[in-house]
């Protein structure tokens, strides 16, 4: 199978993913009252431009974080995605993963101090939801990519 199926599987599970969790991000802030950007407002402000930056950072990472998972899975036998629920399991596995190493980090040190000179105290007390909402964005991330990258790499006719 070619190198670039195989990526390009991680690439479209990667813009999936990260729509998913976009269209959470947005509808979760819209729900507690905030701009529905308010998100990609601080994502812009963490990597030094706005909105449309932050659009960029969140893509960028959900697109790079798909082809590696790609890569990997296809890459080493024991983690090839040969059934679906193997899949699966690896696809919860990517998002608890990112969780732990990307988002809790760039939350603590990066959305926490921009939310905190935008909101105040308010942004402390939303920190469990935004905690909560970003573990279940991972997950659905993860097995999104997954799902997608399996697709991509079976055999046709199987």
């Amino acid at each position: 199978m070619s190198f670039s199926r195989i990526a390009g599987g991680g690439i479209a599970g990667g813009v999936l993913g990260g729509t998913v969790m976009t269209l959470i991000l947005i509808a979760s802030k819209a729900m507690v009252g905030l701009p529905a950007l308010t998100d990609f407002m601080v994502m812009g402000a963490f990597v030094g431009g706005g909105v449309g930056e932050g659009f960029a950072a969140h893509y960028l990472v959900a697109v790079v974080g798909g082809a590696l998972f790609a890569v990997v899975t296809y890459g080493v036998a024991s983690l090839r995605l040969n059934n679906i629920r193997k899949s699966v399991l690896l696809g919860l596995l990517l998002g608890i993963v990112l969780f732990f190493l990307l988002f809790i980090p760039v939350l603590m040190f990066g959305f926490s101090p921009i939310m905190m000179a935008m909101m105040g105290g308010g942004a402390a007390a939303m920190l469990p939801m935004v905690v909560a909402i970003g573990f279940v964005e991972h997950l659905l991330y993860g097995v999104t990519v997954s799902a997608l990258v399996y697709a991509s790499t079976r055999k046709a006719g199987q």
